[in-house]
């Protein structure tokens, strides 16, 4: 491997992270030079992209970059600011960062300002020693990359290890689940698409043959019926028959993404203790009745709901 790709690889795994400032700023480094071949690079031309990861990891999956969610990472917060403009006026449904750009508005300027004096420069210092991956001088908001070509060619190699570290920075930041599948669920410019719910049907009519809705105890017109996360999808990133439940379309609109009240949580936990039972009872197995097994066992309601509201 060429010597400056060690370099840049050394400096990626082991650079000191306080937050997630140095990942973003070198995935855009990584990514720009995928469709570019020039060596200056000027700053709004990172903004953007460092913008667009902060905001599909932020929709999608509300994860803090900073170890203080009252005094956020400057760019992440601008990014948490406008995702809440484009709520009031979009709804509540995330959408990646591409469909939403033309409907946003990205402050290039500021964020060209905060990686001048904070993520720029000190992105090249490891311990003791300065690494020379780009010229650099401290407060111009530009650069020039050694390399662009050698980067290029063993960009698959550096996204995987950007992401990795940045997985690893985010485990200590956030108590959410499944972490590493979100980063790698994001970091394409595609949407996350929802996988259908319609196969845990006949599992959960087993306990709830009526259609009752799990929120109301109402029963649910045809037309409004639904299947719903109760600890969110979110936060959970997967579709588990122990977290599935019916409710009517008009609730499961306009729960969105908020934590139910403890009284759903014993709720679910005792439906799913009587729902294992029934299960077993017809000799019903499979990998979902399993799964629902060592949530009951193992006390997932109880121990990703925690989780969630921490």
């Amino acid at each position: 491997m060429h010597k400056y790709i060690e370099e840049l690889t050394e400096l990626i795994s082991n650079c000191p992270m306080e937050n997630t400032y140095k990942m973003s700023w070198c995935r855009a480094l990584v990514e720009y030079c995928c469709y570019n071949s020039e060596r200056k690079i000027h700053f709004g031309k990172l903004s953007e992209l460092i913008f667009k990861y902060y905001w599909n990891q932020s929709i999608f999956f509300n994860l803090e970059q900073g170890p203080n969610i009252n005094k956020r990472p400057a760019i992440h917060q601008i990014v948490k600011d406008e995702i809440q403009k484009y709520k009031k006026v979009y709804g509540q449904q995330p959408v990646n960062f591409i469909r939403a750009s033309d409907k946003i508005n990205i402050d290039i300027a500021k964020i060209s300002k905060i990686l001048t004096y904070d993520v720029s420069w000190r992105f090249l210092k490891l311990e003791n020693k300065t690494y020379n991956i780009y010229e650099y001088k401290k407060g111009e908001q530009h650069l020039v990359l050694r390399y662009p070509g050698l980067i290029k060619e063993h960009s698959r190699l550096l996204f995987q290890l950007i992401n990795y570290r940045w997985s690893q920075k985010l485990e200590d930041l956030n108590n959410s689940p499944r972490i590493s599948q979100k980063v790698r669920g994001v970091d394409k410019d595609k949407d996350i698409k929802r996988k259908s719910l319609k196969k845990f049907q006949s599992l959960i009519e087993i306990e709830n043959p009526n259609r009752i809705c799990f929120i109301t105890n109402k029963s649910i017109p045809e037309k409004e019926m639904s299947i719903d996360h109760i600890i969110p999808w979110s936060y959970m990133y997967s579709d588990d028959l122990w977290n599935l439940v019916y409710v009517n379309k008009s609730i499961n609109s306009s729960m969105s993404n908020r934590i139910k009240k403890n009284e759903i949580k014993n709720k679910l936990i005792k439906r799913n203790k009587t729902l294992l039972q029934m299960l077993d009872a017809k000799n019903i197995s499979n990998r979902e009745v399993e799964k629902l097994r060592l949530a009951v066992d193992k006390d997932y309601v109880e121990l990703f709901w925690i989780g969630h509201q921490g």
